[in-house]
């Protein structure tokens, strides 16, 4: 049997780099004091995005120029920056991101999930359904789109899928599964006046996957919008085993992959 005590954290983050470094940190020295070996933050939670919200918001040309000045390579300044430290805590994170292109995508952003341990970046999961007109957003004024409808990589404890917040909605889970994973782990910033439907996605995609679900969400105020927050570890039955509530926070499970 394959076991992993992992962690999720609901946090607000900052339009602050440095700041949200620091809380990532912080969040990571008190996982590895309990046993932790894999920590997930939530979707952007690297840089925030002052303009993210809902269609009726245009963004300012302010706003929109900070997600360009703060978007970051992979490997980059952050990424070496939280190695370093993982190496010395001998820890594993995943955490959302705006990516800057490099090489034929120069110019072009995308909203990624980075997979980052000791050693360096394992992944990375650029959003393939953005948070658009189509279901009510302006993720599109910022990011560009994906090509790969999620992610499956290899982990020290099995294949792991990655997907970002509204592919919940789309069964992501389901195809993750279909494609070789055992744990499904998403980063989010689902708002809070749907968070009904966060609750119900979160567990059909366990479900529907027969996966460990683990979901780390942004909380309170973010962008033009407020978020739901409950960050949460979900059994393969749908069974909610630990959520963090609306409150900025981390839990904490001992699960197992493998019978």
């Amino acid at each position: 049997m394959i076991f992993l005590t992992v962690a999720a954290v609901c946090l607000r983050a900052e339009c602050d780099v440095a700041a949200n470094r620091a809380t990532f940190l912080s969040y990571l020295k008190a996982a590895k004091a309990q046993g932790v070996e894999l920590v997930l933050f939530p979707e952007v939670a690297l840089q925030q995005n002052p303009g993210w919200g809902y269609i009726s918001h245009v963004p300012t040309e302010e706003e929109k120029a900070y997600v360009v000045r703060t978007a970051e390579t992979i490997p980059g300044e952050s990424t070496l920056w939280l190695q370093a430290h993982l190496q010395a805590l001998d820890l594993h994170m995943i955490f959302g991101m705006t990516e800057r292109g490099e090489g034929a995508e120069e110019g072009k952003l995308y909203n990624t999930s980075v997979f980052l341990g000791p050693g360096g970046v394992l992944a990375r999961y650029r959003k393939h359904r953005l948070w658009d007109t189509e279901t009510g957003g302006n993720e599109h004024c910022f990011w560009n789109y994906g090509d790969q409808a999620g992610l499956v990589v290899d982990s020290p404890w099995g294949k792991m899928g990655m997907m970002i917040c509204v592919e919940m909605s789309h069964s992501y889970g389901k195809r993750l599964a279909d494609a070789g994973a055992q744990l499904i782990a998403t980063v989010s910033a689902w708002t809070g006046d749907h968070g009904e439907l966060f609750e119900q996605y979160a567990a059909l995609n366990a479900t529907e996957s027969g996966c460990w679900h683990v979901i780390a969400n942004q909380g309170g105020t973010v962008g033009q919008t407020w978020d739901y927050g409950h960050s949460r570890i979900v059994a393969p039955d749908g069974t909610l085993i630990a959520s963090t509530g609306k409150d900025e926070g981390m839990v904490v499970a001992k699960i197992c992959l493998t019978e």
